[in-house]
């Protein structure tokens, strides 16, 4: 028997939304990053090393510049934010090279794939749901994380960014799966976390540098709401 009042006891999770940078796949190193720029347009990466921590650190810089978020509303204002943060500290063609690039460094945690299909072997529902202008499906193909997931919605797509309500509404909506019955995984206490705001529970793991990042945690969740007496 259930010690929980009625009106508080959870509903077993049918769905898990996930966000996608920090959250199932690393930044990745800022070396290969700068070195796949550099070949590409004939340069050598060892004459722009003194770049590296500003490169480690562009997505904060990006945060700082575009707290709104037009980045992740459209390629162009992507494009733009990003060249504009690039050219602070490089000059053409590594800026260009360096934008067309930043994602190639991208890799999946080593924890992402055998929880995402741990979780379809169960039945659960998977989507992304990212903050992101990029070609994200295209990503998740090459990172070879596509196949592992149910959905694939991003900021551009929706024209909503998180922590706006609405992404999380959209997405509920067009999975058709009610917002109790879902589980946002993120990095990021403020976006991801806004998902709160229309009843769905949300498990926050802080970014990190490791080749894992305790997405375990998640079919732990999964089971505790699945449990039905105390």
């Amino acid at each position: 028997m259930s010690l929980m009042h009625p009106l508080f006891e959870p509903t077993p999770i049918k769905g898990v939304l996930f966000d996608f940078h920090s959250t199932l796949v690393d930044q990745g190193s800022s070396e290969e990053w700068l070195g796949t720029a550099c070949n590409k347009v004939g340069l050598d990466p060892r004459d722009y090393d003194e770049i590296l921590p500003k490169l480690n650190s562009i997505v904060e810089f990006a945060r700082i510049e575009d707290p709104d978020h037009e980045r992740d509303l459209s390629r162009q204002a992507n494009e733009e934010i990003f060249t504009r943060l690039l050219s602070d500290f490089a000059e053409e063609p590594l800026t260009s090279a360096l934008y067309s690039t930043m994602t190639e460094s991208w890799r999946v945690y080593d924890d992402s794939l055998a929880v995402l299909d741990a979780l379809q072997e169960q039945g659960i529902t998977t989507v992304i749901v990212s903050n992101i202008a990029h070609d994200l499906p295209a990503i998740a193909e090459r990172l070879g994380i596509a196949q592992s997931v149910n959905h694939i919605f991003t900021s551009a797509q929706l024209g909503y960014v998180k922590p706006n309500p609405e992404i999380f509404l959209a997405v509920a909506a067009a999975i058709e799966i009610h917002p109790a019955d879902l589980l946002m995984v993120g990095d990021n206490a403020i976006d991801d976390g806004g998902a709160g705001a229309v009843g769905i529970r949300t498990l926050i793991l802080p970014r990190t540098s490791g080749p894992t990042h305790g997405l375990a945690t998640v079919l732990g969740v999964i089971a505790g709401s699945q449990a039905t007496s105390y």
